[in-house]
């Protein structure tokens, strides 16, 4: 090696029969001195003895047989599927894919025919095969294809397969099927489930409960409509808080398990600490307004943190954990830098009691959710959803997070699906990613075996049992 640096210093300095000035000369020596301390560090330092012989298949079974927490999902009860128009291919495609095809150039005159109207299957491909050409390449469409492929035996989404993808799909909803994909092949111990309570009884399945009804109130309409709901007028402000603690304390009575804020799709993550009269003025203007009564976000912005920060005392007093939608919002025309998690950082320092987790690994905001979690004790990761977003930022944060956050903060897998085969989909990408992050890391010396497969049990399992105070069933 020092003989070629040799050669190389006598062809720069011999180069077009120019002579090397000491201050050159010394300028190069350092050039070589830098060169050379840098060139071995080109691989991460070892901390740990390289693993014995078959490290990689051994730590990608473990992963693919560990039995895992789904911390996020949207299911539809099975029996409103099969009487749906989406009992075919198109189940695959309708819920996040649905926005690559819009974003594509899809037009919204399409949406009733595929969502409302009784057509076949080849005649629904016809109408999206187009936009399809456009947007096969986004992780949204390689979940639908993974899930035709390792799941029904497809192995493409075409004309020619959607009628034998189609006839699948109606078949395997004839069985038991939800329980078959998410406790046999998924081996999912338990969901938390973010919506109405499904009509299926089963004991794996919790829910998270949204106030959004308080929290994004902007009309008389949502108060009168609140009142007759719980068949007790509101009349004061002290009416309307005490709605929601009714309206909390009947989730808590029928088990749920985290407040979830969705609100960053209508409003800034952005709370203020509101003055109670300035809310009651607000207020009143709202309920002794005429029907039909609506203000701008901006004019009830106070109101809305008044009630929030109404809404986190519960959650403290009940001490039921409470998790912020963070990141990118599906649908269209939504303002991102609403969900910017460091817009919460006030959040976690008046409320140290609580425990948040921020949804989808924040999607884009991976560095900002690193700092927080890092800073902040309350402040949990939680990757459900990124997966399909993008394998590629999945596996760029994970690896980052691993190095930089206590493993105890990450909770690693939720699908964020309506369908339990596109959760089988994502978890078939989530554990392939998990595994070539922590098999790069025992390979580089950072985590002995022994302790990627501790951190793979704990993402996957143990930090979600504990966040959510669920009963443990994994050994």
């Amino acid at each position: 090696m020092f003989t070629g640096l040799s050669c190389q210093r006598n062809h720069f300095v011999n180069l077009g029969n120019q002579d090397f000035s000491n201050e050159n000369m010394k300028f190069f020596l350092i050039f070589i001195i830098l060169f050379t301390i840098a060139a071995p560090g080109r691989s991460q330092i070892r901390i740990r003895s390289f693993p014995a012989e078959g490290y990689e298949e051994r730590i990608k079974e473990y992963i693919d047989t560990l039995r895992i927490i789904d911390t996020h999902e949207h299911l539809a009860d099975p029996s409103l599927v099969k009487k749906s128009n989406m009992l075919d291919f198109f189940l695959l495609l309708h819920h996040y894919y649905y926005d690559d095809l819009v974003s594509s150039g899809l037009p919204d005159s399409i949406f009733n025919l595929l969502f409302n109207k009784p057509i076949r299957p080849k005649e629904k491909w016809r109408l999206i095969e187009p936009y399809w050409k456009n947007s096969f390449n986004t992780g949204f469409n390689r979940v639908a294809l993974l899930t035709a492929k390792n799941l029904f035996g497809i192995g493409d989404i075409n004309e020619s397969t959607v009628d034998a993808l189609s006839a699948k799909i109606i078949k395997a909803y004839d069985s038991d099927w939800y329980d078959h994909v998410l406790k046999e092949l998924c081996r999912i111990d338990y969901i938390i489930e973010d919506g109405d309570y499904l009509r299926m009884k089963n004991d794996y399945i919790k829910y998270a409960k949204r106030f959004s009804s308080w929290l994004s109130v902007r009309s008389k309409d949502r108060i009168d409509s609140l009142a007759i709901m719980q068949v007790d007028p509101i009349f004061t402000l002290e009416d309307f808080v005490k709605s929601m603690r009714v309206a909390f304390e009947d989730a808590v009575k029928k088990g749920m398990v985290v407040v979830k804020i969705n609100e960053a799709y209508n409003r800034t993550l952005s709370y203020d600490n509101v003055q109670t009269e300035v809310a009651r003025k607000i207020f009143r203007g709202l309920v002794n307004g005429n029907e039909g009564h609506i203000i701008s976000q901006a004019n009830a912005k106070p109101l809305q943190d008044y009630m929030f920060h109404h809404l986190m005392d519960l959650a403290k007093k009940h001490k039921i954990p409470v998790a912020f939608h963070t990141g990118l919002q599906a649908g269209k025309g939504n303002i991102i830098s609403n969900a910017n998690p460091a817009l919460l950082a006030g959040v976690f320092k008046k409320y140290p009691e609580i425990n948040f987790a921020l949804f989808h690994g924040s999607y884009p905001f991976g560095g900002e959710l690193s700092t927080l979690a890092k800073t902040y004790k309350n402040a949990y990761i939680d990757m459900n959803w990124t997966y399909a977003i993008s394998p590629a930022y999945s596996e760029r944060y994970l690896n980052e997070w691993l190095e930089t956050v206590p493993v105890s903060k990450i909770m690693a897998f939720g699908g964020d699906y309506t369908n339990v085969e596109n959760i089988y989909g994502e978890l078939l990408i989530a554990r392939q990613v998990i595994t070539k992050v922590l098999v790069n890391k025992v390979r580089d010396g950072y985590f002995s075996e022994a302790e990627a497969k501790t951190v793979a049990k704990m993402i996957l399992y143990d930090n979600a049992v504990r966040f959510y105070n669920l009963p443990g069933k994994s050994d």
